[in-house]
């Protein structure tokens, strides 16, 4: 039963992200007065294809856009009109103007980018919806204080109850440790605590540590010293619509920044490249994330978003990165990257995509199986 969860929540998973991140090229696309001629989730023999009668128009007319669902559902593609493709068909004269390469650099950038775009503002519709529904947290409670912490220097005692932090109002648990850990200047805090039914401000210098994890290397965090949170008292924390959608745009962000950081330390060999995995560990965990319930699942979901965004922004060849390069390139010239030297780029991106796919599915079998890895 656990793996049939897993293998069709993987299913879902992919299938989101995938239509998501294809149709923000589709419509963009659409937007710009590009002929789109095929959308398709998966890759290889279509499974089952269809041609809406009522679609977007495109100089008057609607347009014909073939939607196919394929055998290989990992990946899809958006097969629009482009003079460059050597399997074009024949375009008539009056519809030129309509093809990909005819466009204007900014609209072929445009196209290129609302797919990784796609998947950032469906992350940010699924925070902002857990946070707008509510989800039921740990209390920002200090069940014990060490005696060695800032906590202790502090005068803080186990069962204070935290309330803001200066004045920003601390609504759980989670959120109370986040502040901590990003206070690495040595800087002096306001609390505002409950104890036994009185409110008392409390001067709190976290202090900062060197800590290493094998996701962001070494890095500078604050610590008091305090065991924060019980699930054994939790409080149901949601938000208005303005606050929900700012903090959602905000975790997107951050979440944005990390990935970007964490990517940037394994390049430069500061986090181990065993942090990179593939679709076996992906399909674990959304069978994980959906036996602990929709919230759960719905905020793997929105991690699982920024990252396919953010990875399909990095610049390599036969990334969406790699495309907006290539415009780039063309924008600081004048010119295009000559056709050999973009087949050249494309056949290097491939086999670079290739040994990452090798290496993610490498580090997912040595984690599945107990196995020693290369990289320690």
């Amino acid at each position: 039963m656990n793996g049939l969860l897993s293998f069709l929540s993987f299913l879902f998973v992919i299938a989101v992200l995938i239509a998501v991140h294809e149709w923000g090229h589709y419509r963009m696309a659409v937007l710009v007065g590009v002929r789109v001629i095929r959308f398709s989730l998966g890759f290889g023999k279509p499974l089952l294809k269809w041609t809406p009668k009522r679609q977007p128009l495109l100089d008057g007319q609607p347009q014909t856009t073939e939607f196919v669902i394929a055998a290989l559902p990992f990946g899809g593609y958006v097969k629009m009109q482009d003079e460059r493709e050597p399997d074009q068909p024949a375009i008539a004269a009056d519809d030129l103007h309509q093809s990909f390469n005819r466009k204007p650099l900014w609209a072929r950038a445009a196209v290129v980018f609302a797919g990784p775009l796609a998947n950032l503002v469906l992350a940010i519709f699924l925070f902002a919806a857990l946070n707008w529904v509510g989800t039921n947290l740990p209390k920002a409670r200090l069940i014990e204080v060490l005696s060695d912490g800032a906590a202790a220097s502090a005068k803080l005692q186990a069962g204070d109850l935290v309330l803001s932090l200066d004045d920003r109002k601390i609504t759980d648990s989670i959120q109370l440790r986040e502040l901590i850990r990003e206070s690495n200047q040595g800087l002096s805090q306001n609390w505002l605590i409950e104890r036994q039914g009185r409110l008392q401000t409390v001067m709190v210098t976290p202090r900062v540590v060197a800590e290493s994890s094998e996701f962001l290397g070494k890095e500078r965090i604050g610590r008091v010293g305090a065991i924060i949170g019980s699930y054994n008292e939790l409080v149901d924390v949601r938000f208005g619509i303005a606050d929900g959608l700012t903090l959602a745009v905000q975790k997107t962000w951050s979440l944005s920044v990390l990935t970007v950081k964490t990517l940037g330390r394994m390049l430069v060999g500061e986090a181990s490249l065993k942090n990179l995995t593939g679709p076996v560990t992906v399909a674990e965990y959304s069978g994980k994330t959906a036996a602990m319930g929709i919230a759960t699942f719905t905020l793997f979901l929105g991690l699982m978003s920024v990252s396919l965004g953010i990875l399909n922004l990095l610049p390599l060849p036969m990334l969406d990165g790699g495309h907006l390069m290539y415009y780039l390139w063309e924008l600081l010239t004048g010119k295009a990257i000559s056709p050999v030297c973009l087949d050249k780029l494309q056949r290097a991106g491939f086999v670079l995509l290739i040994l990452l796919t090798v290496l993610a599915l490498y580090n997912d079998l040595v984690r599945v199986f107990g196995l020693h890895s290369f990289f320690g």
